[in-house]
């Protein structure tokens, strides 16, 4: 096959792969697969995309055939990332592409914002037997130049006033490594939310939620210049992890979540009443919960 035929055959798959049914996700720890197409690495705060192109054999110079594999694999690295970043979730019931569904404006931002991603990794590989080239580009979720400067304003916006959502309660047993929460002399500096067990999905803006459904914290809660540059809450897999975090500080309250928020997302924890009178006692004290040292302890 000559190569302008292969470019336009590879072309048409990616307009049919880009209007088809959006890849399934996968979460494995904190990265979550998108399909083949790339990933989002919720610890890390970054999205991939990942594209490639064929070599086309029959150019004698072997720079030219790769250099054109190259611009072609960086065109599909591209449609993947923006593919990729339309199922970031970001919230409780929406994803990115929900919000550029309704406001065109933030659709051009994001389409714009996916146009300066960055190569971090290239190589040549084998298709099918064929020769390759295999791009990865990547855009990071948080900071002045991440999509959370799109997207987090619009749901501070939207979020003025909180909403109660249906809940679903799994009482867990305690771990012995957690203990029980006590209010200490000492202020407390962070709070971590062991959620362990129960689904939670990592998004841009999740909410601690009460046994009724109500919110406890979240978007409404913080301030969007912080939440842009470093994010609603941290993610970790672990105890070990979350307590090494920055922002859990020398005295972080531990307390054990017992259900999550019934939506499609599934990024809310929910909290007892009396754990939820703690947290909300420990951040008078010091509040923490202003500055989002909010650490989510996940499968």
């Amino acid at each position: 096959m000559r190569y302008g035929a292969m470019f336009v055959a590879l072309a048409f798959c990616a307009t049919v792969l880009a209007q088809s049914k959006p890849p399934q996700s996968q979460m494995v720890g904190l990265v979550e697969k998108i399909g083949d197409k790339g990933k989002i690495d919720w610890q890390q705060g970054v999205i991939y995309g990942k594209g490639m192109g064929a070599i086309p054999t029959n150019e004698p110079n072997k720079a030219k055939a790769y250099l054109k594999a190259r611009r072609y694999a960086v065109m599909m690295a591209l449609e993947n990332l923006l593919m990729v970043t339309d199922r970031v979730r970001v919230d409780a019931t929406a994803y990115a592409e929900d919000f550029e569904v309704q406001n065109e404006r933030i659709r051009t931002e994001v389409r714009g914002f996916v146009k300066g991603a960055e190569i971090v990794s290239e190589r040549t590989t084998k298709l099918n037997g064929a020769p390759v080239v295999e791009v990865t580009m990547a855009v990071r979720m948080y900071g002045e130049d991440g999509l959370s400067r799109i997207l987090i304003p619009e749901v501070a916006a939207q979020s003025s006033e909180p909403k109660s959502l249906p809940v679903v309660t799994k009482p867990l047993p305690q771990p012995a490594s957690v203990p029980a929460p006590a209010v200490t002399g000492n202020a407390y500096t962070s709070v971590i939310v062991d959620a362990r067990g129960l689904g939670i999905r990592p998004a841009m803006s999740p909410k601690i939620r009460r046994e009724d459904g109500s919110e406890v914290w979240g978007t409404v809660s913080v301030s969007t210049d912080f939440a842009i540059e470093q994010g609603i809450v941290a993610y970790a897999k672990t105890l070990e992890e979350a307590k090494a975090n920055r922002r859990a500080g020398s005295n972080p309250l531990i307390v054990r979540a017992i259900g999550y928020a019934k939506t499609p997302g599934r990024t809310d924890p929910v909290l007892s009443d009396n754990d939820v009178r703690l947290l909300l006692t420990a951040n008078e004290n010091s509040g923490f919960l202003n500055e989002c040292r909010v650490i989510f302890v996940v499968d």
